[in-house]
């Protein structure tokens, strides 16, 4: 579990798709689809922690853009984790293929070049509220929200890859800080595959962010959506067929 957790936390980090990895080992030892979920929440907080910590460099001089992102998925935590703890376990299954899929093409569709006073009138109500949709589905279902977030991030910021990677590091630990706050209250977590997943994250979480620093943006976005597109298939197949 700790080896999975290492692996899940570099991914976490570089791309933010770590409970693809983590949420089915937590199913494979006999856990409960929601619980799992839940436990896998509270286990990122630790490469959430990791992965800030060796994201500082890219954050510097770049926290008054940060902040709100960090307070909109703090807000969205706290929904998204209330709405997770009434769904059905089968639920989400159905539903994250095509948010995938859609963040995918996000990615992948070259940015319109937009006139900065438009941008200013019109468009920062709605980048907020889109950001907050976002925060809502980190609390809701971890896996996937990354490159969901990845997407969100890759629209809105003139900033290359390793810097909004980061901003998407720390605005999802916000996220999962609070919805773990929710689910440790009233869900029976399974502790000790917590505490063995935590420590892995929290190794891997601190080594993603130093290979980012070295990798094109171009590169980067590319990998990222193609990547996305082949896993909103490979779910869409597995949620409903």
């Amino acid at each position: 579990m700790i080896f999975i957790g290492i692996i899940s936390g570099i991914i976490n980090s570089i791309i933010g798709m770590a409970s693809l990895i983590s949420y089915p080992a937590l199913i494979s030892v006999g856990i409960p689809p929601v619980l799992a979920n839940a436990s896998n929440t509270v286990a990122l907080i630790s490469s959430g922690i990791s992965s800030t910590l060796s994201s500082l460099k890219e954050l510097r001089g770049h926290w008054k853009q940060v902040t709100p992102v960090i307070l909109l998925n703090a807000i969205g935590g706290l929904i998204g984790s209330v709405l997770l703890l009434h769904s059905s376990n089968a639920a989400f299954s159905k539903i994250i293929p095509f948010l995938i899929f859609f963040a995918a093409c996000s990615i992948l569709i070259p940015k319109k070049p937009k006139l900065e006073q438009n941008k200013k009138s019109n468009g920062l109500f709605f980048e907020y509220l889109i950001l907050g949709l976002v925060g809502i589905y980190v609390g809701y279902f971890g896996a996937g929200a990354g490159v969901i977030m990845i997407a969100v991030l890759s629209r809105i910021s003139e900033s290359p890859y390793n810097v909004y990677n980061a901003t998407r590091n720390v605005a999802t630990l916000a996220s999962n800080l609070v919805a773990s706050i929710i689910f440790i209250l009233v869900a029976n977590l399974y502790w000790k595959e917590i505490i063995i997943l935590a420590i892995g994250l929290f190794i891997g979480g601190f080594i993603g962010p130093k290979i980012v620093r070295y990798i094109p943006t171009k590169i980067m976005k590319n990998g990222v959506g193609i990547f996305a597109i082949f896993l909103s298939i490979y779910l869409f197949i597995k949620a409903f067929f």
